[in-house]
């Protein structure tokens, strides 16, 4: 259950994983314990200050605000701890790109040195056939 747990959060010490991968795993843990600790004590004072405004009269309509209040608090505070999530990883993915594209850009012309054939550009030059050849390989391929 802990490897699990570990593996979902991005924590599993795969060595496969890059810098960025874990800071990611670790932002996401710091937003989750934010949110376990600020989250109740913001939803409490919402609450609380809802129910100091009502009347005493009607203690129970006041209640009720006051409870739907705090859910609402929770989803404000789930819903930007989501958005910050969101930024860190746009960020990260931008960063992860650019230095995929990077090293692409140093390995892919050695990958990459085989020159295909364009197809309006005679054949014979290309593979220095004889036109016979050509013209049986360009009806084969077609």
């Amino acid at each position: 259950m802990t490897a699990r747990l570990a593996r979902a959060l991005g924590l599993d010490g795969n060595p496969l994983s890059r810098a960025s991968d874990r800071a990611e795993a670790w932002v996401r843990l710091g937003l989750l314990a934010v949110f376990l600790a600020a989250g109740p004590v913001a939803a409490l004072a919402a609450g609380g200050s809802v129910s100091h405004m009502g009347s005493p009269a009607e203690p129970g309509r006041f209640a009720n605000d006051a409870a739907l209040a705090a859910v609402m608090t929770l989803v404000a505070v789930a819903l930007a701890l989501r958005a910050a999530l969101q930024l860190t990883r746009r960020f990260l993915n931008r960063r992860r790109l650019a230095a995929w594209e990077a090293a692409w850009s140093a390995i892919g012309p050695r990958w990459t040195s085989h020159r295909s054939l364009p197809r309006n550009r005679p054949l014979g030059r290309w593979l220095k056939l004889r036109p016979a050849a050509v013209t049986a390989a360009r009806a084969g391929w077609s």
